[in-house]
């Protein structure tokens, strides 16, 4: 991956739905072939870190609305740039409120300060990643679990996410087993034919789970899988841990530039 350091253009992007996410990070170097970012050409290859974020944050955090709604993650680069705890930190004494995505275990360094405002806070991790749900069906466990269930013990609002749910490798009541009082939220896997995100999904199935590839194939000739179909109508509810909505906006793109964000 190349790294860019850059100054930022503007340091909030508003999505669809009106909220707020603080750009710190661009890019991740893990490349689910299924996530929907792939199709954008500055997202492949490149990890992008917005040096000047905690000073304009400061200059501008006072034009933010009190007790503003603040998405923002933890990126690969945090270990060495320590951008998000540093904003993390300005944010809180300004009291606003955190989601923060995080799919990096220096979120456990600040876990002092994310308990100590946990009223403000709430962290969402990912787990559908192939080479992690290997892991966790190998051992019962990976990285991701042991963050999640880490900041669960120290008091922090923690919501899990399989998105997407994927058939044969995820499964997803396991799952919530080993995320006692953790909600997991599921998403249905989208494999569209024509889209870059669903014909790279089936060449790493077919390469690296050829026993699963006819079932996936179905999937994007049909639009429909089973074994989601089956969690949905078990789940639909929402009075469980299992839980058939996401935790942030979400919207299916409809094609490769649609992807584009």
């Amino acid at each position: 991956m190349i790294v860019r350091v850059e100054k930022s253009a503007e340091i909030f992007r508003i999505d669809k739905a009106g909220e707020r996410h603080l750009n710190i990070y661009k890019g991740c170097p893990i490349g689910c072939p299924f996530c929907y970012w792939q199709a954008d050409p500055s997202w492949n290859g490149y990890l992008y870190v917005y040096s000047d974020v905690r000073e304009r944050l400061e200059a501008e955090i006072g034009s933010v609305p009190p007790s503003s709604l603040i998405r923002l993650s933890y990126g690969p680069l945090e270990k060495e740039w320590r951008l998000a705890r540093s904003c993390i930190s300005l944010l809180l004494e300004h009291g606003m409120r955190l989601i923060i995505s995080s799919d990096y275990p220096e979120i456990l360094d600040d876990i002092g300060m994310l308990s100590s405002h946990k009223e403000q806070v709430k962290v969402i991790i990912e787990l559908s990643k192939f080479k992690a749900m290997d892991e966790f069906n190998r051992s019962g466990s990976n990285m991701y679990f042991d963050i999640a269930n880490e900041l669960r013990r120290n008091g922090i609002d923690v919501s899990a996410t399989v998105s997407p749910v994927l058939p044969g490798i995820t499964d997803v009541e396991e799952i919530a087993r080993h995320l006692p009082s953790i909600p997991v939220h599921i998403s249905l896997l989208d494999v569209r034919p024509g889209t870059l995100w669903g014909e790279n999904t089936l060449s790493y199935v077919r390469d690296n789970y050829p026993e699963l590839y006819q079932d996936y194939l179905a999937i994007s000739e049909s639009g429909r899988d089973p074994y989601y179909e089956s969690l949905y109508e078990k789940y639909k509810d929402g009075k469980g841990q299992i839980r058939t909505d996401l935790p942030f906006y979400d919207t299916r793109p409809k094609g490769n530039a649609d992807a584009i964000r």
